[in-house]
């Protein structure tokens, strides 16, 4: 039995390798166009003690009366590997949002806000800023910088300037989860809200899916029963489009959803757009949305579960029009001819999206990595069974299974990242995670300063910062 699950493991590895290279298509950005603009977890001394690993959400934002252009400002969640599960010794997490000065020099990211200064306990304290907006309020006209914070109490953090010492906690609920997606719509900021901790902590339970929308000094519940579908558990994405806010849903056991609401006419109920994940059920959550040019584009996340039952399985991308109807850019029926995963199995996210200099661009998250460290990490998967295993834990390794690991490790191993300048036609830009495989996703992504800025995540080096020109 031992060696059947040693050879099973052995032909996802083989199999798992995508024969794509890069391409560098009609125009747009290449690889050699990317440099990174960061060390690992933003500074050495830092990333030591906080484990600075996912640039989590990013915004550029200019306040009212600013003498420059603005920055860009990114916020963290930290100490990946301890919230999965693999480091049993639990620490504080520190979250941090940073801002890019490259008129200081091409790597310096200022810390604008140290959560370690700000007095808190674990449970009032935010674990992450997990999406950033600028909003202009609807009550008072005045122009912030908004981060949507996750933790044991859901918050929502402001600032006027951006600057050090003048961001405050502008509302929570003693509720534990995420605020996932912000937009601005009808001129009002929307917040949806989705408790991530379910998935991992056999206490925590999954909460209804809701979205809330504030003005600037009020907040309220727009939807509280995941649009009347107990199995809708989470919204993770939302967008205002065509007149509309549409909302993506998490739904393991059905297959995303896309719904919109709150349109022109205030009364309209909600309307369903697209059920069942899309091109196929596998697609157990929409994760992130972008509008591009006359259509909404949307990003899914395969399923865990079968992921974990039935190997790799890659995430897809739809675009939504303006009349509603949706066309499978990958997967089944694809209008690109493109294959789920943009033909890699291993995609098992569709990350990030953005616009830039005309070109769209889309940015994967890749679970070869991750699965290559359960296998030879293997107190991590005893750890999720609930069976301590110190030795492993503290780092040693299968020898076995790191000689599998070495002898099919895959160049394109790590986060992908993909362009189009029709929505029919997708050129690879990078598939090794710019020359790092631990660099497992594209988590976030802006069109800032006249370059392309992609947030890589790596919970064990820490996370990098890269910009395309």
């Amino acid at each position: 039995m031992r060696m059947l699950v040693l050879l099973v493991f052995m032909v996802m590895l083989v199999g798992a390798g995508c024969n794509r290279q890069p391409e560098a298509g009609p125009g747009g950005l290449v690889e050699g166009d990317f440099v990174k603009i960061s060390e690992n977890g933003f500074d050495a001394a830092d990333h030591a003690q906080d484990l600075n690993d996912y640039p989590w959400s990013m915004a550029h934002f200019t306040p009212d009366g600013a003498e420059n252009g603005g920055y860009l400002y990114v916020g963290t969640w930290n100490r990946v590997q301890q919230w999965k599960g693999f480091q049993p010794d639990r620490q504080p997490v520190y979250p941090e949002i940073r801002r890019y000065r490259p008129d200081i020099s091409a790597t310096t990211w200022e810390t604008v806000l140290d959560t370690r200064d700000l007095g808190l306990d674990d449970h009032a304290r935010p674990h992450g800023f997990r999406t950033m907006k600028p909003y202009r309020n609807a009550s008072d006209g005045r122009l912030y910088l908004y981060a949507g914070g996750r933790g044991d109490n859901t918050s929502l953090w402001r600032s006027e300037t951006g600057e050090p010492g003048t961001w405050e906690c502008f509302w929570s609920v003693d509720q534990v989860g995420s605020i996932r997606g912000l937009a601005v719509h009808k001129d009002l900021l929307y917040m949806s809200f989705y408790n991530d901790y379910s998935m991992v902590d056999k206490d925590s339970e999954a909460s209804p899916a809701n979205i809330l929308a504030t003005d600037g000094e009020r907040v309220w519940e727009v939807l509280q029963d995941g649009f009347g579908n107990k199995h809708n558990v989470g919204i993770f994405t939302i967008e205002s489009f065509n007149g509309w806010l549409y909302a993506g849903t998490h739904n393991p056991l059905q297959g995303a959803q896309v719904w919109k609401l709150e349109g022109p006419d205030p009364a309209a109920p909600p309307v369903k757009i697209v059920s069942g994940g899309g091109p196929r059920w596998i697609n157990e959550s929409f994760l992130t949305m972008c509008v591009w040019e006359d259509h909404l584009y949307v990003g899914a996340q395969a399923s865990f579960l079968m992921r974990m039952i039935g190997g790799l399985k890659a995430a897809d991308v739809i675009r939504i029009g303006r009349d509603d109807t949706w066309e499978a850019i990958t997967g089944c029926g694809s209008i690109a001819g493109e294959s789920s995963g943009f033909g890699e199995p291993s995609n098992a996210y569709i990350w990030s999206m953005c616009e830039h200099d005309g070109w769209f661009y889309v940015g994967t998250y890749d679970i070869m990595p991750g699965l290559s460290y359960m296998l030879t990490h293997p107190g991590f998967i005893l750890g999720i069974m609930g069976i301590d295993c110190k030795t492993e834990r503290s780092g040693d390794k299968l020898l076995l299974l790191s000689s599998v690991e070495m002898l099919f490790w895959r160049k394109n191993f790590g986060a992908d990242l993909y362009k189009t300048r029709d929505g029919r036609h997708w050129y690879a830009v990078n598939l090794n995670g710019f020359g790092n495989p631990d660099n497992y996703g594209v988590r976030t992504m802006m069109s800032s300063g006249g370059q392309l800025i992609l947030g890589l995540s790596n919970p064990y080096d820490g996370l990098e910062m890269w910009a395309g020109k």
